[in-house]
């Protein structure tokens, strides 16, 4: 027998004898539940009959002061007459419930006898209240001393002789019967004892033989498998079990040895292989190295050329705001030329918001600036972005539309640098639309967030720039050859749509050209 099947018969042998425990044990409550619904019966039968005996004494007690007070004691003679006939209705419920808890023949023969005693009982009463009313007729006769007589002859006798002994009897009868009850419980008590004492005896034997077996089959070759993988950790590879058998076990014990065998003929090559794979990581070591060295000095050049397009672009700011201040300062200047200095004045001071960013990044990429964050309504941001994106578009006569449908929401931003990554994506739109086209700006609410899409009517975002349009000097091959710039617009407005915790996405309209899109929480999520 294998090992399985040895094991299979174990748990069998377990649930039977488990199973057997288990009906011993509801045997037992059965047992116990019938004994407690017995007795239950027979001591509210035992109540009722010592409750009929006080009534009794009563019933007397009444007839006797009706005998000596007169007729204004009737009342009570009658509530002592109600109690009785009330206490003789719940003995006989009682009865008949104790009778139905009786499941055999002999039970039900046993309780005819108390059946029979409540009802002399009952005939006696019957003729003790038949004789008190002949009583009372004597008494309304005028015929006292005859009343007295029959009431001390037939009804203080027979209730203190013939009813108390019927009563005892059947007190009597009830104290037996509880007797009889204990000795049978005791009686099953033993034999289920004995039952359960046989039942465990022979499982302990069942359990022992089969867990000898099982012992045997199992930790001897555990034990063997055991030292073989010592042997085999301490580099004793020639290391072999003998397999006896046709088991589970002796299956391994085979497995066993032909992984012996097999790590024995592997280890002479994984020492070969090693020495080779110590020269090639050494050669791996100088080319990680080189590459790094090639990093580094990327990445110095990197910030020398953010540095050096900072510096070139700050000369001609400075011209251009000293201008503006001169045109400002102007007499007999019409009020539009003043207010356009003004516009040029404020684009300046813009552009070299975004020139001191630019320097940050060239002393450091890891270097953050904090948000101003205030409540904007969006609808005031998208239009003062497309108030900019106009001066952008008009040289090439592009009209740029908006189609506000957000319903009027407030956003908790930066706006200088929300409208600067706005106007990034217009400008954007506009060196990819052909001229004479429309940009249309729309904002839309989805999901609890902000959307706002920036339409060209341009050609499109190719495959190839898909994956690095966000890319910090990347400009791709349309970009070299239509636009102008430094590649690091889209990259910027990125930067600072992340850290208003939003996403940005540069896909293909589905009516032709390309759409960006920006997606901003409506509820503050706190500066980045």
């Amino acid at each position: 027998m294998t090992v399985r099947w040895r094991i299979v018969a174990f748990e069998i042998v377990t649930l039977i004898f488990v199973g057997l425990m288990i009906g011993v044990m509801a045997l037992a409550l059965r047992l116990a539940d019938d004994f407690v619904a017995r007795v239950d019966g027979v001591h509210r039968r035992f109540e009722v009959i010592a409750e009929l005996d006080g009534n009794a004494n009563n019933y007397a007690e009444q007839i006797a002061e009706v005998l000596l007070l007169g007729a204004e004691q009737m009342p009570d003679f009658q509530q002592a007459r109600t109690e009785m006939n009330e206490a003789f209705d719940r003995l006989r419920e009682v009865t008949r419930a104790e009778v139905s808890t009786l499941s055999g023949l002999d039970e039900v023969r046993r309780e005819l006898s108390d059946i029979e005693i409540t009802g002399r009982m009952a005939e006696l009463y019957r003729a003790i209240d038949g004789a008190a009313e002949k009583v009372f007729a004597l008494q309304r006769e005028g015929k006292q001393a005859e009343a007295v007589e029959l009431f001390r002859r037939d009804v203080e006798y027979k209730l203190s002789n013939d009813f108390e002994n019927l009563l005892e009897a059947a007190l009597d009868d009830e104290r037996s019967e509880v007797a009889r009850e204990l000795a049978e419980v005791r009686e099953q008590q033993q034999r289920l004892l004995l039952w359960s004492v046989a039942i465990a005896l022979l499982a302990a034997l069942c359990g022992a033989g089969l867990g000898f077996g099982l012992h045997r089959s199992i930790v001897r070759p555990v034990q063997a498998l055991a030292g073989g993988a010592r042997a085999l950790a301490s580099g004793s590879f020639s290391h072999r079990l003998e397999v006896k058998g046709s088991d589970e076990f002796a299956a391994l014990s085979r497995t066993f040895n032909e992984m012996a065998t097999a790590i024995e003929a592997q280890r002479a090559g994984l020492m070969a292989a090693q020495d080779r794979l110590h020269s090639e990581v050494e050669a791996r070591t100088r080319e990680l190295r080189d590459a790094n060295a090639r990093l580094r000095d990327v990445d110095v050049r990197r910030a020398q050329f953010l540095a050096d397009v900072s510096h070139e672009l700050r000369t001609p700011l400075t011209i251009l705001r000293g201008e503006a201040d001169v045109a400002l300062r102007g007499r007999g200047d019409a009020e539009a030329l003043r207010e356009a200095l003004r516009g040029v004045q404020g684009q300046a001071g813009e552009l070299g918001a975004l020139l001191d960013d630019l320097l940050a990044f060239a002393r450091s990429d890891a270097e953050d600036q904090a948000l101003e964050l205030v409540q904007v309504r969006a609808a005031d941001l998208v239009n003062a972005a497309a108030q900019e994106g106009e001066v952008l578009a008009s040289p090439r006569e592009i009209l740029i539309e908006t189609e506000l449908n957000d319903g009027g929401v407030d956003l908790v931003i930066d706006p200088r640098r929300m409208k600067q990554a706005l106007v990034i994506g217009l400008d954007n739109a506009v060196k990819h639309s052909p001229p004479g086209t429309r940009i249309r700006l729309e904002t839309t609410r989805v999901d609890g967030k902000i959307a706002i899409a920036i339409f060209d009517e341009g050609s499109g975002v190719s495959d190839a720039d898909k994956a690095r349009v966000f890319d910090r000097f990347y400009r791709g091959d349309a970009k070299a050859r239509t636009a102008q710039g430094l590649g690091i617009g889209l990259a910027i407005a990125k930067d600072i749509v992340e850290r208003h915790h939003g996403t940005i996405a540069l896909e293909n309209a589905a009516s032709g050209g390309a759409v960006l899109t920006i997606k901003l929480p409506l509820e503050p999520t706190g500066a980045a």
